[in-house]
Parts: C-alpha cells; structure tokens; sequence
C-alpha cells in the first residue's frame, strides 16, 4: 500500500507537473495508477495521452514517472544481445537505477508547495487532488460550441384592416325524413308550415 512510507513527508504538500513524454499512450494497465486506483487525463484517457500533461501532488507524479520510466526501458530494450560470435550473451539489467532516475525526471517539472493540509487519508487526500488539478486544467482547456438555441415562433398575426380569409363553406345538414326537417325547425323558431314538403321545409333552412 502507498499509505505506508509518505505519512509526515515533507513533500505531501508538493505540487508537480507530469508529462507523458513517451510515445505511447500510458495506461492504467501500464502503471497509470496509484494505490490500485486508475489515473486519466483531462483528454480522457483511458489513462494519460502522448504529450498530455497532468499537475499532480509529488507522490502521485513520482510513481507515475516511475511507472513510466520503465515502460520506457522495457520497450527500448533490445530483444536479445548478441555477441561478437553470434551466441546470446547472458541476460543483464534493462537499465541501472541511475539511468532510470534520470528519465524519471525527464518526465517530471515542480511547480510550488501548498499550504499544510487537514489529516485525512493519504490516498485520498491525494487522489482528492489529482481530481482537483485536472478540473483546474479542464477549466483551461477551450470549450465546445453550443449550438445555439432557436427562440420559439411568435405566432402570425393579420394586421388591422387586412381583409379576412374566406370561410370554409358549410356542408349542408342531411335530414332523414321530413320529421327531422320540422323538428330542426322549432329548434331554431322558424315559423313554418306542417303540411309542406321536405324539400320546401329544407328551403327554410338554408
């Protein structure tokens, strides 16, 4: 567990700046993690993408540098060394802890140190941290366009004195028999007379 070893660090309070700076992307299967806990970047990943930058607290960067570091000498690593003869020399180190310091470093900027946090967990006090520097860069980072949003339609109106559209004409009302016609008519107090026809009752209508 990273707990052990980084408590009362002087360096808790050390902010750092890490640059994948190799030419792979560098994922959590790699060794983009810290605690067992998966790190991406603002980009979003999975992981931190080539050339991508992240400001992380120092212990945090380190092991990522240290991660990446060697990935790095393992992939630059021949793959087999041969003698002169032609026969396998015997295997030896990919790199020294000298070399591998140095391209640790490579990878790494400092930047300032911050004030002297409340105690919490070291994980995740800074894991809080890692998601707090890459919501600072995010914020940075240039916004998509919205599209814009279309106002609603204000609807059409005639202005005063324009003349006014034509009425559908009204399909005429079908009576069944002359009953109907009559009855029609006393709903609507048309005076008329009984003893006419359908067609002349219908007339009265009209």
């Amino acid at each position: 567990m990273q707990n052990e070893g980084i408590k009362n660090d002087p360096k808790d309070t050390q902010v750092v700046s890490f640059r994948n700076g190799a030419d792979f992307g560098f994922t959590p299967e790699m060794g983009c993690m810290f605690d067992g806990r998966p790190i991406h970047g603002n980009q979003g990943g999975p992981g931190i993408n080539i050339g991508e930058s992240m400001i992380l607290p120092y212990h945090v960067a380190h092991r990522l540098a240290t991660n990446l570091a060697k990935i790095v000498k393992v992939r630059r690593a021949p793959v087999q060394d041969m003698s002169a003869a032609g026969l396998a020399v015997v295997a030896k180190p990919l790199w020294s802890d000298e070399d591998l310091e140095v391209l640790k470093n490579s990878f790494l900027t400092e930047m300032y140190v911050e004030n002297k946090p409340v105690m919490v967990s070291e994980t995740d006090r800074l894991m809080a941290k890692v998601e707090e520097y890459r919501l600072m860069v995010e914020q940075l980072l240039p916004k998509q366009t919205e599209a814009p949003v279309e106002a609603p339609k204000t609807p059409e109106v005639d202005p005063p004195g324009a003349p006014l559209a034509p009425e559908a004409p009204k399909t005429p009302q079908v009576f069944a028999d002359k009953q109907d016609v009559i009855a029609e008519l006393e709903k609507r107090g048309i005076k008329h007379d009984k003893r006419s026809n359908k067609a002349t009752l219908e007339k009265l209508l009209a």
